[in-house]
């Protein structure tokens, strides 16, 4: 490699973003490109839900200054990248400019999935995955009575929450018959239920959309599957994300769902990286190679393959071999605070199925993946608050939290930390109302032990 490297990184998300952060810090000399087809500086993925309900402005969604780049002299280019020569190393835009590399990062992240119903070219069918789209919800929430939402996940029902702080009317399909099955066990639905509809939000069960209705372009209704139809101005499709994936189909990289990375988050190429919503990473919880598109998965991989990407500009082997936590995501749904950490699934018994061909922003496929037959499950609930953990054998692998959150933490380290919880086992699993007490001081007895 040359003594002054090109870092090119296509992607200004969190995962880019905390790469050239962690390249500039190691290399105080090499250049360094961000390529980004958004007009806006890196900004909070997950805080567009906080813009729809009118809690932040968007200004306060750009966490990074014009300044910030100036100051690590990253330069922010703005275009979009149309095809990859990984043989010459070099990208070309759709303007006709091309620009060369030494190491390139492949930062894309997911994107949302296009809705599949007929009629969905008409105006007022919307996604819900970056500031514009949350912009686009904002202006047709202004002239709009009703809105229906489809979706099973956490963007659906943020979307379906921003459109009724917007003063929209908001209907909720559920294909099942309740919500979010493959998270949530039927008591956590209720709460999730119960807290949705106290926000003035109707959740209809076992509806799915036909067709999208028009007139004069614009959205004027759906008609499901039942034979109902409803009269509305607003069709938010939120049914998954899929990794951006097209720049790469045709390269010959290791993929799958996504791009394939090693431990160093290094692709088949060398030279080229991923990181966040498109790399496909090995996890050590269930011994396969997973997509997740979580907001501090993508920074850990960005700063990972940023450390490896120097080395290998250096001539070097990779030296930072990245280990995947455990998956934790933290979320407020209709007042409510969320939190996952590792292998946790509404029903212990469901396999992977056709839902998982899916992946629901802020989510992470190890959450909803299979579990063993040794699984076991212990539950407490009072009032809007409530713990579930799981344990297989004397090990937490995974926790729901819903309401009050100061076991969060505590649960988050015993799972990270692979804890034998072999004394405590039964005593956990038949806690009951006591779990969250128990919790805690098998917590802080093995705090005191290390």
């Amino acid at each position: 490699m040359t003594s002054n490297p090109h870092y090119l990184i296509i992607g200004n998300g969190a995962a880019g973003l905390s790469a050239a952060e962690v390249i500039r810090q190691r290399d105080t000399n090499g250049r360094i490109t961000i390529v980004t087809n958004e007009p806006y500086r890196f900004y909070s993925r997950p805080g567009i839900a906080y813009l729809i309900m009118n809690q932040v402005s968007a200004d306060q969604l750009v966490s990074r200054s014009e300044n910030f780049y100036k100051k690590h002299r990253f330069n922010l280019r703005l275009g979009e990248v149309i095809r990859l020569d990984i043989e010459n190393r070099s990208v070309h835009f759709d303007d006709g400019d091309q620009i060369s590399y030494d190491v390139l990062l492949l930062a894309v992240g997911a994107a949302a999935v296009p809705s599949p119903f007929p009629g969905s070219d008409a105006e007022g069918v919307l996604t819900f995955d970056t500031l514009d789209d949350a912009r686009t919800v904002m202006k047709h929430g202004r002239k709009a009575k009703t809105a229906v939402v489809v979706g099973g996940g956490i963007t659906a029902m943020e979307l379906s929450e921003g459109l009724r702080h917007q003063g929209v009317r908001t209907i909720l399909l559920q294909r099942g018959d309740r919500i979010w099955a493959r998270l949530f066990d039927v008591k956590e639905s209720a709460i999730i239920e119960h807290a949705a509809i106290h926000e003035g939000i109707e959740i209809w069960y076992k509806e799915e959309i036909e067709e999208i209705l028009s007139r004069k372009g614009k959205v004027s209704g759906v008609r499901l599957k039942s034979g109902k139809e409803i009269k509305c101005q607003i069709v938010g499709v939120a049914i998954g994300v899929r990794p951006n994936v097209t720049l790469v189909k045709a390269l010959p990289i290791e993929q799958d769902r996504g791009v394939m990375v090693n431990e160093f988050m290094q692709s088949s190429t060398p030279n080229v990286f991923a990181a966040g919503d498109i790399a496909q990473v090995y996890d050590r919880w269930t011994k396969k190679h997973h997509l997740d598109v979580l907001w501090p998965s993508a920074i850990n991989e960005g700063r990972a393959a940023g450390y490896n990407m120097v080395d290998v500009a250096r001539g070097h082997s990779p030296q930072f071999s990245y280990e995947k936590g455990s998956p934790f995501n933290a979320a407020m749904l209709y007042g409510i605070h969320l939190t996952v950490i590792g292998q946790i699934s509404g029903n212990l018994k469901e396999n992977e199925g056709e839902a998982l061909s899916y992946l629901s922003r802020g989510s992470s496929q190890v959450w909803t993946a299979p579990f063993s037959s040794s699984y076991r499950s212990a539950w407490d609930k009072d009032g809007a608050n409530s713990i579930r953990i799981v344990m297989d054998g004397s090990r937490i692998v995974g926790a729901l939290i819903l309401g009050d959150q100061r076991l969060a933490d505590p649960l988050r380290e015993l799972v990270q930390q692979e804890v034998d919880l072999s004394a405590y086992q039964e005593q956990l699993l038949s806690a009951g109302a006591d779990l969250p007490k128990a919790l805690l001081g098998v917590w802080s007895e093995w705090k005191k032990s290390q």
